[in-house]
């Protein structure tokens, strides 16, 4: 009070001092970065200079950046994510900040860093689906739509790219088509007034001299007024129409038996699979795809459930017991004698454990994007029960939430796993 500052009440039991005069804004802002002289202090201010110091400390941001990402405390992720980029120029840590800027609607900004990691790695797909995101919120649908079918080449059995491609198109003719703000309106010419319609005495007098001319010259020709409406006789007495053709007998004799035949199981079964992956009906090696999705969630599920890993002085052993809302496909793709191999999966994992001195505690680890490039890096969603006592707090952020040990490290081992048996499901 000395100072002149005032107090700002931040979460869990901190405060953070800001001048006076600041408006509600500011301090809104100021709150949620109120870890950086705190909780994140030990990272925002390291320098190591060694490159196995480095390595450590990007990693440990990247992790803490990732849980904040999941509670969606953009402020502070993208401060972790660009003290990671001091220390290391990485296409996915760009890609990562570009993240949490669209998550600000920092949207020019999330665009640089796409266009950033673009440039380190023009074949991180992620990139350019960043780049897609910050050019639909800026209305440059065209440049969002290139972005959406360059990832879509990098991963051409992608849907999402196509679909979002697609969207981005459509909504580019939609704001070509729409006049823009400075463009005058349309001048509207005024319709001609219509003349008004002959007597019907007028009208009806050529059709019925028509008519008549009609039924004479069928008169004639000696036919009835009715055959030329469009309906003939054919030779066995039926009615048909006008361009009915009736077939001879010796036409039909040219044509043979046409009547359909039954299939028969009379025919040579379906060769087996070619060498190298694909059909044997694909010899060309064009695209053909294999759904394995059922065969993946139901292995996963067996992997998944049952993991466990004994903490350290025996405080108890963490245990997953429960996979809720698994979500996803996977699939083998075949196109020109290659095989790629590929799958997305979300889910909830249900974990407990039983800490000596402390009680039954139990939550849930979300994963929300399970793919092959994520290369045990993924990223989660830390939630405790309720009824877990607060001292065993500190225990669980250490095996459970933090990703270099513990629970998760388990579970990527577990992931791991299933990736290296779906693509030995190539020789099966």
């Amino acid at each position: 009070a000395q100072l002149g500052l005032n107090a700002c009440s931040c979460r869990e039991g901190e405060y953070l001092l800001v001048a006076p005069g600041v408006e509600a804004a500011s301090m809104e802002s100021l709150t949620g970065v109120k870890a950086f002289g705190n909780a994140h202090a030990d990272v925002l201010e390291a320098s190591p200079q060694d490159e196995q110091g480095q390595e450590a400390l990007v990693a440990e941001l990247k992790s803490r950046a990732r849980a904040l990402m999941a509670d969606k405390n953009y402020p502070i992720a993208e401060a972790l994510y660009s003290k990671a980029l001091e220390v290391k120029a990485d296409a996915p840590l760009h890609g990562n900040r570009s993240a949490a800027r669209f998550g600000l609607g920092k949207f020019e900004e999330a665009l640089g860093d796409a266009v950033k990691a673009i440039e380190l790695d023009p074949g991180y797909s992620k990139a350019f689906y960043r780049k897609g995101q910050a050019c639909s919120k800026l209305k440059r649908h065209m440049e969002a739509a290139e972005a959406y079918e360059a990832g879509s080449k990098l991963e051409p059995e992608n849907k999402l790219f196509k679909s979002l491609g697609t969207k981005a198109r459509k909504e580019a003719a939609t704001a070509a088509a729409e006049p823009s703000e400075d463009e005058p309106p349309p001048l509207v010419e005024k319709a001609a007034p219509r003349k008004p319609p002959p007597p019907a005495a007028t009208r009806s007098a050529p059709a019925a001299s028509a008519s008549v001319d009609r039924a004479d010259g069928a008169a004639e020709e000696g036919l009835k007024a009715n055959d030329l409406r469009g309906y003939k006789k054919t030779s066995d007495g039926r009615t048909t129409t006008f361009f009915n053709r009736e077939i001879d007998e010796q036409a039909k004799a040219l044509i043979g038996d046409i009547t359909p035949q039954r299939v028969t199981n009379d025919a040579d079964p379906a060769p087996a699979a070619r060498e190298g992956g694909g059909s044997a009906w694909n010899k060309a090696g064009t695209w053909e795809e294999r759904n394995m999705t059922s065969w993946a969630k139901t292995r996963l599920t067996e992997l998944l459930v049952g993991v466990q890993c004994t903490l350290p002085e025996d405080m108890g052993v963490l245990e997953t017991t429960k996979i809720k809302d698994l979500e996803g496909d996977a699939q083998i793709t075949m196109i020109r004698q290659k095989t790629k191999f590929l799958f997305d999966f979300s889910f909830k994992l249900s974990w407990k454990v039983e800490l000596r001195d402390v009680g039954p505690c139990k939550g849930t680890l979300t994963y929300q994007d399970v793919t092959p490039d994520c290369e045990g890096d993924f990223e989660t969603q830390f939630q405790v029960d309720r009824d877990t006592p607060p001292r065993a707090r500190g225990v669980l952020e250490a095996f459970v939430r933090n990703t270099t040990q513990g629970l998760q490290p388990a579970i990527a081992g577990r992931i791991e796993q299933f990736q290296k048996e779906f693509m030995a499901t190539k020789k099966d």
